[in-house]
């Protein structure tokens, strides 16, 4: 029998504190995307199964699934990219190129078997889509190292891979077949010992091999694109882009990413650049994304996307609980009687008010749970105000003159 209070798995409940935190960090990167130009849409939490199963060739996989009244197979959408790309392609077929949009939503897929993960996955990115060019990419890369920082976290690090790298050094070894489906397994999987047991059937040797057997191990900078491009012809050009986006990223004067050709994702629509981002204090990144150029067609028309998405409960842990910033607000002792007319006073004025009765036991109990930085209380001479972060007591005699104004 089903405990009453359960929940299923993967899934659990915000409560008041966290959930002004995971607002307060929505508004932040909402914030830092505007100034780039984009702008927020909405799109439907649930979508008819066969129309986002196009995204992929074998549909989405793993993803919430129900009937409607008419016996059609309905999904939770699993991912935020694709919804996002069958908007664009439909609803915004004929907004002139680039398209630049955002959204802070939700997203909800299975627990992969046997892996410590959420089942509903709080998401703030942007799409951009149209331009195809390393500066499109870059632009995305420096937005979202804008939007980390005004979030709280200035020292983010970012890694940049190519499933275009990938695909051409497998070309170019000649991988084909179940041992390029392999080969492709490992890396999605972060298998390296799999990834170099696959690679050594195919028998490169000299440079090529040496590329080919350590590909998902290798990070560094424009040397390590370089000696892809030289051991690796039909890599060359690809090598050649990559670089180029990192010179189109210093430009906007952010942090360069580093290369890391393990950088993959599990969606096997992307086809460019990848993007990652880690925080001290979040055990997986807080953001991914890349390059999907091939997606809009699958919705009815062809163009060229990229785009970052962050993981606003990562981003969470590794920004840290409220109790190490200032409270906002104050509790009001009265306020719900003797002093509604004060309550509202303040309000107008623009400080976030939590009223409470003149006969409240402990108010200063209220503030701590609710995260209020001031117990504020009718006194002969003024107002008595404690802060609760350090426990001082001081009296005022206008409360528009407050700590919290």
């Amino acid at each position: 029998m089903t405990d009453p209070v359960e929940l299923p798995a993967g899934v659990r409940d915000v409560l008041p504190v966290e959930a002004a935190e995971l607002r307060a960090l929505g508004d932040a990167l909402d914030g830092a995307f505007r100034a780039f130009g984009y702008r927020e849409v909405m799109t439907p939490l649930i979508e008819l199964a066969d129309v986002l199963d196009r995204a992929e060739d074998e549909g989405v996989g793993r993803a919430y699934r129900l009937f409607d009244d008419e016996g059609r197979v309905l999904v939770l959408r699993p991912d935020l990219t694709i919804p996002i790309a069958r908007l664009v392609a439909t609803r915004m077929a004929d907004h002139p190129d680039p398209v630049r949009v955002s959204y802070n939503a939700r997203a909800a897929r299975p627990p992969s078997p046997g892996k410590i993960e959420g089942a509903e996955q709080r998401q703030a990115g942007i799409e951009l889509v149209g331009p195809d060019g390393p500066e499109a990419d870059a632009e995305v890369i420096a937005a979202l190292s804008y939007a980390l920082a005004a979030a709280g976290v200035p020292d983010a690090r970012i890694a940049i891979g190519s499933v275009a790298i990938v695909s051409a050094v497998l070309d170019g070894a000649g991988a084909d077949g179940p041992v390029r489906a392999s080969l492709w397994g490992a890396l999605r999987g972060r298998s390296v010992v799999d990834w170099r047991r696959a690679a050594e059937e195919i028998g490169a040797e000299g440079d090529l091999g040496e590329v080919l057997t350590g590909l998902p191990a290798m990070r560094g900078g424009r040397e390590l694109l370089d000696r892809i491009g030289t051991a690796v012809p039909p890599a060359r050009s690809e090598c050649e882009r990559l670089d180029a986006v990192l010179d189109c990223v210093a430009r906007h004067g952010v942090a360069p990413p580093m290369v890391d050709m393990g950088v993959v994702r599990d969606w096997s629509y992307y086809s460019g650049v990848v993007i990652e981002a880690y925080a001290m204090g979040a055990m997986a990144p807080v953001a991914v994304g890349g390059r999907y150029d091939g997606l809009g067609a699958r919705f009815g028309r062809p163009r060229a996307a990229v785009g970052v998405a962050v993981a606003l409960d990562l981003l969470h842990h590794a920004v840290g609980r409220s109790a190490e910033r200032p409270a906002a607000g104050i509790v009001l002792v009265g306020g719900a009687d003797d002093l509604v007319a004060d309550a509202v006073a303040l309000r107008r004025a623009g400080t976030a008010v939590l009223a409470v009765a003149s006969l409240h036991p402990d108010p200063d109990a209220v503030a701590v749970a609710d995260g209020r930085g001031y117990v504020v209380r009718r006194v002969a001479d003024g107002w008595s105000v404690r802060d609760v972060a350090t426990g001082s007591d001081e009296i005022l005699s206008d409360l528009g003159a407050g700590p919290w104004t």
